[in-house]
C-alpha cells in the first residue's frame, strides 16, 4: 500500500528539485557530449539535423547550468544574511537597554527637552447609520435561487 502524502518544508522540497536540476543537468551534459560525438561522424546530409539539436542540447545545459548556480548562490546569501542577522541579534542583546542602572547617563535623552504629544482628537461620528437587518434580508430573500433559501 502507498504512503500518504506527507507536507515538506519549503527547505526539504528545494532541496530535492535542485538534486533533481543537478541530475538533469549531468543528463544533459551526457546527451550535449554525445550528439557532439554523432555531429563528427555525421555525413552532408544530415550533419544541419544533428548542428541543430545539438545548440538545443548545449542551450538546455547553459540554462540548467546558470538555474543551479543561481539556486546555490542564492542559498549561500541567505545563509550568510542568517548568520549576520543572528550575530546582529545577539550584539543588540548585549546593549544594555536605556533605563537601565548599566547604561551610560550620556546615552539617555534628557526628559527636560521632550515636548508633551498632542492629543488626539477622535474620528468624527458619522449620522448615517447601516441598513436594517431587515431590510438586508428582504433584499437577499427577493433574489434567491433555487439553491438559496428565501428568509
Amino acid at each position: 500500500m502507498a504512503n500518504p502524502p506527507t507536507s515538506t518544508t519549503p527547505a526539504a522540497a528545494l532541496a530535492r528539485h535542485l538534486e533533481w536540476l543537478e541530475f538533469a543537468l549531468a543528463a544533459a551534459r551526457d546527451e550535449e557530449s554525445r550528439r557532439q560525438g554523432r555531429l563528427e561522424r555525421a555525413s552532408d546530409k544530415n550533419r544541419d539535423k544533428r548542428t541543430v539539436r545539438l545548440a538545443e542540447v548545449s542551450a538546455e545545459v547553459r540554462e540548467l547550468a546558470a538555474l543551479v548556480q543561481g539556486i546555490k548562490e542564492l542559498q549561500a546569501r541567505a545563509a550568510d544574511s542568517g548568520a549576520a542577522a543572528k550575530a546582529a541579534t545577539q550584539a543588540a542583546a548585549r546593549v544594555p537597554a536605556r533605563g537601565s542602572p548599566a547604561a551610560s547617563p550620556k546615552a539617555r535623552p534628557s526628559d527636560v527637552s521632550r515636548r508633551p504629544r498632542p492629543k488626539r482628537s477622535a474620528p468624527p461620528a458619522t449620522t448615517e447609520s447601516p441598513p436594517s437587518t431587515t431590510r438586508r434580508r428582504r433584499r437577499r430573500g427577493a433574489g434567491a435561487g433555487p439553491d438559496e433559501p428565501s428568509i
